[in-house]
């Protein structure tokens, strides 16, 4: 009876160190440590060694998803970004001001039109291209393109900076608010672009 509860008692222990182990192999394979896989091609079902059995693999792969937080691009929080950014650009009437409203600097307008105009492209490009058409991970993202995402940050940030002055001799104080949403409508349209 005590070697049995022992052996119990060990056999969890194995368990938990074996999920402890994967994890970390998760995250290391996400820092771009090398890992060995199961030679399938598939990085998704890590083994630890080969002397594991069936049953602990499916305990190991048990456990290992109740740490997996999946989270729906339809959740309340997108949904409340969409919503506040279409009543921003409806109540500001953005086309209308952008269009006609003489107290808009063009030349930093243009300008940061033109910088956003290139972090959307290749946020579409990126999105669109390579993982709805060529069927990549985003992971694979920055390995196959690794000036891609700076590129876009830096046009962004420049983008950002622009459109601001540009716009401020309208909204003063409440253009980078009013950017700042709109720019969070833009991200969760696109966060769900995928899931359609």
């Amino acid at each position: 009876m005590a070697t049995e509860q022992a052996d119990a008692v060990n056999n969890e222990e194995i368990l938990h160190s074996r999920v402890r182990q994967r994890i970390a192999g998760h995250y290391l394979k996400q820092l771009g440590a090398d890992l060995d896989d199961d030679g399938d091609g598939d990085n998704s079902k890590l083994r630890l060694s080969d002397n594991v059995d069936e049953e602990t693999q499916k305990k190991i792969d048990a456990e290992i998803s109740k740490y997996r937080r999946v989270e729906s691009a339809y959740s309340i929080q997108n949904v409340l970004w969409l919503i506040s950014a279409f009543a921003v650009f409806y109540y500001t009437d953005m086309v209308n001001a952008l269009r006609y409203d003489r107290r808009i600097d063009r030349t930093w307008l243009n300008a940061g039109l033109l910088s956003v105009g290139i972090t959307v492209s290749i946020s579409l490009f990126l999105i669109i291209w390579v993982s709805c058409v060529k069927k990549r991970h985003s992971d694979d993202w920055e390995r196959l393109y690794p000036a891609a995402i700076p590129i876009a940050t830096a046009a962004f940030i420049l983008g950002g900076i622009c459109l601001t002055k540009g716009l401020w001799p309208i909204w003063s104080i409440f253009t980078p608010v009013i950017l700042f949403v709109l720019f969070m409508g833009f991200v969760v349209t696109v966060a769900m672009l995928p899931n359609l």
